[in-house]
């Protein structure tokens, strides 16, 4: 399965999800859907991951693996697998569990065995 196929059943599964991107390691959008709005969120998600990276250094923790940040309108979610990461904007109220795992089922599918 290439990437474009496992945003397709991405989408198709995860009714919450307005918009997705998967990232290269620069950052750079590999595959999005839909439309335009999904590929204008490599500068937004990479602001985030480093702000919370930033949030997060000085503690004793694992590394960053997820973000979601969420309000009444929706979430943002970013989830990175040691080489690529995805973005996802969903609606209101996502389950935000089933959206973590769904997008790393995502990255799985599309780049088995290339996570970390």
């Amino acid at each position: 399965m290439n990437v474009d196929e496992a945003i397709h059943d991405l989408l198709n599964f995860s009714t919450d999800i307005r918009a997705v991107a998967v990232l290269g390691e620069a950052g750079e959008v590999i595959a999005a859907a839909p439309g335009a709005g999904a590929a204008d969120l490599s500068s937004a998600a990479a602001a985030l991951w480093q702000a919370a990276e930033a949030a997060a250094s000085g503690r004793e923790a694992t590394p960053l693996e997820h973000v979601v940040v969420q309000d009444k309108d929706g979430a943002v979610a970013m989830l990175h697998d040691g080489v690529h990461r995805i973005v996802a904007v969903t609606g209101p109220q996502p389950a935000v569990g089933l959206l973590l795992f769904d997008l790393r089922t995502c990255l799985g599918d599309a780049y088995p065995g290339e996570a970390s």
